[in-house]
């Protein structure tokens, strides 16, 4: 198993509140006091702004994510860690009154049955979020080709490379470079470098990466009954309220 890079969660706070804002349709006020479930918690950089907002928080993650994530954020006595399966999930239903999941179930082998195995954990009046890789939004993908090698490397070599993401983020700032550099590598451009090494590492990591349309998960709420469906800003993401 390779070392995962201990995060500084300070660095990028407001960049994660805006994200999760923009990802999930949450207003955080509302979430104070209420039970929230992270389905897909990786690293816990989500966590933390949920449980900033005064939220009981579990985050949940298959990886080995999850111990970056109790080393960061495990004191905090509103934060709950636990890894387990997605499709299995040792969770009491009908109990949150939020979920999100954002960016992760694109990366199980059934995007939409992996949303579904989630509807059974909100209360009644609860809300549900998720976000997904945009099938229109090309430019913020991985790079695709390179992911049939990359997921067949070993778990630190490729952890090794997502270093050179470090440099080529200050090469994408050069005008003259930009495009070139963009054509034959994609890497996060995250600000914090660190962040930036594991974004590129998880794009190129997971087994199973899945593209979608709003079309798309439009149909998945709307069988499963979901009320007040609101469409997000960024592509592709969509929220709804479970209405019993």
């Amino acid at each position: 198993m390779h070392k995962r890079t201990q995060l500084d969660f300070s660095t990028g706070t407001t960049e994660s509140r805006d994200t999760f804002i923009t990802k999930t349709g949450f207003n955080l006020q509302d979430l104070n006091g209420k039970l929230v479930l992270d389905a897909g918690c990786g690293s816990g950089g989500f966590l933390e702004v949920v449980s900033n907002s005064g939220a009981e928080v579990i985050g949940v993650d298959l990886s080995y994510a999850v111990e970056a994530a109790q080393e960061n954020l495990g004191s905090l006595k509103n934060v709950h860690i636990v890894q387990a399966d997605i499709f299995n999930l040792p969770l009491k239903k009908g109990l949150y009154d939020y979920v999100y999941s954002i960016g992760v179930l694109m990366a199980t082998p059934n995007t939409k049955k992996a949303f579904m195995k989630l509807l059974p954990l909100l209360k009644n009046q609860g809300q549900i979020a998720i976000w997904f890789y945009s099938k229109c939004c090309t430019q913020h993908l991985p790079d695709f080709h390179y992911r049939k090698i990359t997921t067949r490397l070993p778990k630190r070599v490729l952890y090794a490379l997502g270093y050179i993401s470090i440099p080529l983020y200050y090469l994408k700032k050069v005008a003259i470079l930009r495009s070139f550099v963009s054509i034959y590598t994609n890497t996060s451009n995250h600000p914090n470098w660190k962040w930036r090494v594991l974004k590129t590492f998880d794009w190129y990591s997971t087994k199973y990466l899945s593209t979608h349309t709003y079309y798309e998960v439009m149909d998945w709420f709307k069988e499963a009954s979901l009320q007040e469906i609101e469409l997000l800003d960024f592509p592709v993401g969509v929220k709804g309220k479970k209405n019993d």
